[in-house]
């Protein structure tokens, strides 16, 4: 009865830290992953700043509004609630879930979309107003 214990309490624990490392290979591989890409782009949050900025060129502007690399989404829920459908395209999709989320959450969502994608297979021409953050090997 003892050993048969033992083995149930080894067996839950195992599972137990299995279960933890592949979430946080799950959660962690996108937020490494720019790293080994050989132009690395990574997550850097705009400022309140940088989104004032944004939205002071936005100023006197109409049109669709598209986020290149938009991150956890900041700048499109920002345009949104100035009234432009704003899209955002980012290749984590964590972050692409987290932006969704927030836009809900602001009540922004029916203005916002929010796409998993590579920036670089993405056309955005059919865009009137562009908006990109990133690394200057990236720009």
């Amino acid at each position: 009865e003892g050993g048969s214990r033992r083995s149930s309490w080894g067996l839950l624990v195992t599972a137990g830290v299995g279960g933890a490392l592949v979430a946080l290979y799950a959660v962690a591989t996108p937020f490494v992953t720019p790293a080994l890409r050989k132009v690395c782009l990574p997550f850097v949050p705009a400022t309140a700043a940088q989104i004032q900025n944004v939205l002071k060129m936005l100023e006197n502007r109409s049109g669709s509004l598209v986020d290149i690399g938009s991150g956890d989404g900041r700048i499109v829920i920002a345009a949104a609630k100035k009234g432009f459908q704003a899209v955002g395209y980012e290749l984590n999709p964590w972050l692409v879930w987290y932006s969704r989320y927030r836009a809900w959450r602001d009540g922004v969502h029916q203005n916002t979309k929010f796409y998993i994608s590579d920036l670089w297979k993405v056309s955005f021409s059919h865009y009137k107003n562009v908006v990109v953050f990133g690394v200057p090997q990236m720009v």
